[in-house]
């Protein structure tokens, strides 16, 4: 399956529904990046395709935000790189064909949501709201049938507690194989760690397109197994399943055995949610679609009088009574200062409408002066909520006069500008506007952009980066610092930046980060791309850190495409099995010293495989100690491992598992060994 993945039919189809996701929420976020990217797409999804073709692919870990909810406490959300984001709904494109035919009789009759539209389609998902329609007419039916009972069963937190043994074993029971379902959760293990590194077996990332497919391999669990024989309707939207039945009992008895199911796969049913309850009407018991009809809006004639009464009406002491229709309303509302002031009420009562609240003020040309006023003193409130703090920022950009601008400038750089614990949306609207006002020194915004640690909010704030706000020295610099930064997002903004601004491209070229070397080389800024990455010294960075530079290609000659993969394997057990990656480790000194010998007359001669002929050597050890030493070192130590030996030799013991406080010592001794490499290759 995984050469199935990297195809280019899969590639350019993840790619092509990636640009059609129809959540331009999340689309929002990537909308410059995407287009980038674009320039040279057919380029970069074929590096991307070697990469994946020869293992040496390495996803980045997720750019992360949270949003307050209506409880107060978080919801995550994900950005992953544009590589990342076509690498994983090209996996789920996979998923989504074997689980298609296990699924498609379900579908509008007993499950609603994220139901696939095929391979020909446009989109990945059918349309979401002919889906929840369909939700909503069978619940009536259901009612009309006489089914009068009715309880919800919901899942808590369900894509974050989604275990990754218990996916893999969902998917191989799909038709997915082992190296295919285990090489996806450690991909999402990555995808899901925190910013702080620490990584977790269980999750899906919120927000990219193919989460939601994802998690159906798991939630049909319930659809499979819940024997409910016809007593009771079971209609399933997400993670969000009703129920309607004719009695108690038999809704019960089912609630009992949803529950059981959700303990035999690692999930939780919210409690507070779950009660049994008679219907009277129907039309209370269903949420309506995101899209009702209103008596205020026909077509794109909107009555806005009529509007605001229906706003006031739904918002009874300043609390909203029916939060999906208040969304649909607000979003048709031109701003008033009656509006506004209500609004500001319900936002105090109910934060969590501060999405609403930002988008509505944004439809103001100019604030008004009180609205202007309140606007930045709750900017300067909410340090609790970062995401508050980004959207009502956004909110501003634009719509106050110059002394509010300068006040608002004040505040962002006294209470807000703290680049090196900001969640990324915040720094990326803080400091785009802290950039346009002139109110960072040089040495920070070269730090912003370069070094703070949110790859996202680094590349949108050099997208923002032009002649007209940075000085031209300053603009090179950093533009050639970004077209050179690991992270590929923020390298080709600098490449935008470059090929926008007419900079002069630094030497040397081969420096350049390949997305942004492509973006260059079609927009004719530069004449040729650097060669495919070395995986023997991506892996070797991944272990170490910093590595020098060393012509792989060169030293290992005709052996290079196997040593790669070998590389490549062992940096992962470095992760994983400590053992295991002594013995890898050896072998690659094994790769070493054929490569080493070859090159080095002087030393005398080597065979494949007789490590132990020149643990003694002098000539080695004379003209590369360091080598020698992490030689002898790791082949002494394979010696006293359970994966090589029964017994130990010098001692006659059984052999053990190899301590994980070893990995650090010869982590140490690599280091040293490719130092001294570098230096006399």
């Amino acid at each position: 399956m995984l050469a199935d993945l990297c195809t280019d039919e899969n590639l350019h189809r993840a790619w092509r529904w990636l640009r059609s996701n129809p959540d331009a929420s999340y689309k929002g976020y990537f909308r410059d990046l995407y287009a980038i990217y674009a320039v040279a797409d057919n380029r970069l999804l074929k590096r991307l395709q070697h990469r994946l073709r020869r293992g040496i692919y390495d996803p980045t870990r997720a750019c992360k935000l949270f949003f307050p909810k209506p409880s107060g406490i978080l919801r995550p959300y994900s950005l992953l790189t544009i590589e990342d984001q076509i690498v994983y709904q090209a996996a789920v494109n996979l998923v989504a064909e074997r689980l298609f035919p296990k699924v498609k009789h379900r579908y509008n009759t007993e499950v609603f949501g994220h139901l696939y539209a095929g391979k020909t389609s446009v989109w990945f998902y059918r349309k979401w709201s002919d889906g929840y329609k369909a939700f909503n007419d069978a619940a009536r039916k259901a009612f009309a049938d006489g089914y009068r009972f009715a309880a919800s069963f919901d899942l808590t937190a369900c894509y974050d507690s989604l275990d990754h043994g218990v996916l893999r074993h969902m998917l191989q029971g799909i038709g997915c194989d082992k190296e295919f379902s285990e090489t996806l959760t450690k991909w999402l293990s990555v995808w899901t760690a925190t910013d702080r590194g620490i990584y977790h077996n269980h999750g899906i990332p919120q927000g990219p397109l193919g989460s939601g497919l994802l998690s159906e391999v798991v939630l049909r669990h319930f659809d499979d197994r819940r024997k409910s024989e016809g007593k009771v309707r079971y209609f399933r939207y997400v993670d969000d399943i009703r129920l309607f039945a004719k009695s108690q009992r038999e809704l019960r008895r089912l609630l009992v055995r949803l529950d059981l199911l959700s303990k035999d796969i690692g999930l939780f049913p919210q409690a507070s949610k779950i009660s049994i309850h008679e219907v009277k009407e129907i039309e209370a018991e269903l949420k309506t679609i995101s899209h009702p009809t209103e008596g205020s809006i026909r077509g794109r004639i909107v009555n806005q009088a009529r509007l605001q009464k229906r706003i006031v009406a739904m918002t009874p002491r300043f609390r909203v009574s029916d939060a999906t229709r208040f969304k649909y309303l607000l979003a048709h509302a031109h701003p008033n200062a009656k509006l506004t002031a209500r609004l500001w009420r319900i936002f105090e009562n109910q934060p969590d409408y501060y999405a609403q609240v930002a988008r509505y003020l944004g439809r103001y040309r100019r604030l008004p002066r009180r609205t202007a006023e309140r606007l930045i003193k709750e900017i300067e409130r909410q340090e609790l909520y970062p995401a508050v703090r980004a959207a009502l920022l956004i909110a501003a950009d634009g719509r106050l006069t110059d002394r509010q601008a300068r006040s608002l400038g004040t505040l962002i750089k006294r209470e807000v500008w703290k680049p090196r614990e900001m969640p990324a949306d915040l720094f990326a609207v803080a400091g785009r506007l802290l950039l346009i006002g002139g109110r960072l020194t040089v040495a920070q915004l070269q730090y912003a952009c370069l070094r703070v640690k949110p790859w996202w909010g680094r590349a949108q704030l050099v997208l923002a980066l032009d002649s007209a706000n940075v000085a031209g020295a300053t603009l090179a610099v950093i533009l050639n610092g970004a077209v050179r930064d690991k992270h590929g997002e923020v390298a080709l903004a600098g490449a935008l930046g470059v090929a926008m601004n007419g900079t002069a491209v630094a030497p040397p070229l081969n420096t350049i980060e390949p997305p942004a070397a492509e973006v260059l080389k079609e927009l004719g800024v530069i004449a040729r791309t650097p060669p495919p990455p070395c995986g023997v010294e991506s892996s070797l960075r991944r272990m170490l850190g910093t590595v020098p530079t060393i012509r792989w290609r060169t030293v290992f000659a005709g052996n290079y495409r196997h040593v790669e993969k070998q590389m490549v394997y062992t940096r992962a057990l470095a992760e994983t099995n400590v053992s295991a990656w002594v013995n890898g480790m050896d072998v690659f000194d094994d790769w070493l010293l054929v490569a080493l010998y070859a090159h080095d007359p002087s030393l005398g001669t080597y065979v494949f495989g007789s490590i132990g002929s020149v643990m003694n050597s002098t000539r080695l050890k004379h003209n590369y100690p360091a080598i020698q030493e992490l030689v002898v070192s790791i082949h002494e130590k394979r010696l006293e491992s359970l994966l090589s030996h029964a017994k130990t030799k010098s001692t006659g013991k059984p052999t053990k598992p190899i301590k994980w406080a070893y990995l650090k010592t010869g982590k140490t001794l690599l280091r040293k060994a490719l130092s001294e490499l570098a230096a006399k290759w």
